[in-house]
């Protein structure tokens, strides 16, 4: 979890400088400057942004960067696959009209900057919040409601367009991790149930156990295969001044699903963002019903079993949530025996979708303590 980044802007520089004289063999004068590593990120991964620069046949060339780094020690998620993350980018990037950014390099040497990375373009634009969230504050309150309802239905289409997408023409079967199960829905499930038994640390969390039997019990047989993104919200794009999306990002939850594998955790976090902390819904933006009809005429499809995607969407988040409560703890950015593993906002959504006993402990969220 990139609570708060930890590499050095200076360093970083030096050392970023010969890496690029190693990909860039037929280059001279390569020069980075404008290093710089936002104080506080997502909850998974460090952020190095850079400029470079050099002379290749030529011709000068410069170019903004982004280097994503994997943590180099406690971390949200049990492994990293940069290399994945890389190729699906590359993929989507030179195949298909998925604004994703340039991905250039992917690098497993420790060496550069304290751990494996991949290096993007940088894409200019903004991002909605997560902490504090846009629902509550920042430039999305900022727009007009006919604004905010470009903004949602522009990137309603960007995932109507990436369920499109064929994974196997892109060569990303690579998704289909059969080791986990025979079907995505089964993969799904065996990594979660790895990831929570991992994050849980061997605490017992009731909302959390009793949500796994629902699922296992209710789910659904003969589904449909889409490329799934994975973290599907518009906090994970970066929107043009137009408003129009510019660039798709975190692509570390990316795999195979049905379509409302990614619909229904849009769906879940915008209540996150809304009911789960208090906050209205903007008034430009869509209520659930209204943007399943809308991702429906998007894109053909007959959402179907929303219920429990819903609750698997919950359940994910909660079990998140347990990981970054015990990181936090360790972290000193919460007293011990804060409730967050057990009680926050996903964990109390889950249980209220699943009309299960409710936490009793009081809410704990992330959200100002990092």
């Amino acid at each position: 979890m990139a609570l708060k980044n930890t590499i050095d802007p200076q360093e970083a520089e030096r050392t970023l400088t010969r890496w690029l004289g190693t990909k860039l063999p037929g280059a001279d004068d390569i020069r980075v400057s404008g290093v710089r590593t936002p104080s506080s990120s997502g909850l998974s991964a460090e952020t190095v942004m850079f400029d470079a620069s050099w002379r290749e046949n030529g011709a000068e060339r410069h170019e903004g960067l982004v280097a994503r780094v994997q943590p180099s020690g406690p971390a949200v998620f049990p492994s990293y696959h940069l290399d994945v993350e890389f190729r699906v980018m590359r993929a989507l990037g030179e195949s298909t009209a998925v604004p994703v950014p340039r991905a250039f390099w992917q690098d497993d040497d420790p060496s550069v900057l304290g751990a494996p990375f991949l290096v993007m373009g940088r894409v200019d634009g903004r991002i909605p919040a997560d902490d504090p969230p846009f629902t509550a504050t920042g430039w999305v309150l900022d727009l007009t409601p006919g604004e905010q309802a470009t903004l949602n239905e522009n990137a309603l289409q960007v995932l109507a367009r990436l369920h499109a997408v064929d994974h196997r023409s892109l060569g990303l079967d690579l998704l289909d991790r059969r080791h986990l199960g025979v079907t995505p829905l089964d993969q799904q499930l065996a990594y979660w149930e790895n990831t929570f038994a991992w994050a849980a640390e061997g605490e017992a969390n009731p909302t959390i156990e009793a949500a796994f039997e629902w699922i296992r019990a209710n789910r659904p047989q003969d589904e449909p295969t889409v490329l799934s993104w994975g973290d599907a919200r518009i906090g994970n794009m970066i929107f043009a001044d137009d408003l129009s999306v510019a660039g798709v990002l975190d692509w570390e939850m990316v795999g195979l699903g049905s379509p409302e594998l990614d619909l229904a955790w849009w769906l879940f976090l915008v209540r996150h963002h809304t009911e789960g902390i208090g906050a209205p819904l903007p008034p430009g933006f869509p209520t659930a019903e209204q943007t399943v009809a809308r991702y429906q005429e998007l894109t053909g499809h007959e959402a179907r079993n929303l219920h429990f995607y819903e609750a698997f969407a919950g359940l994910r988040l909660s079990i998140l949530m347990v990981r970054a409560a015990h990181m936090m703890i360790a972290a000193g950015l919460m007293p011990p025996g804060a409730p967050m593993a057990f009680s926050n906002p996903a964990s109390q959504l889950l249980a209220k979708t699943l009309d299960l006993p409710a936490p009793t402990a009081p809410s704990v969220s992330f959200i100002g303590n990092r």
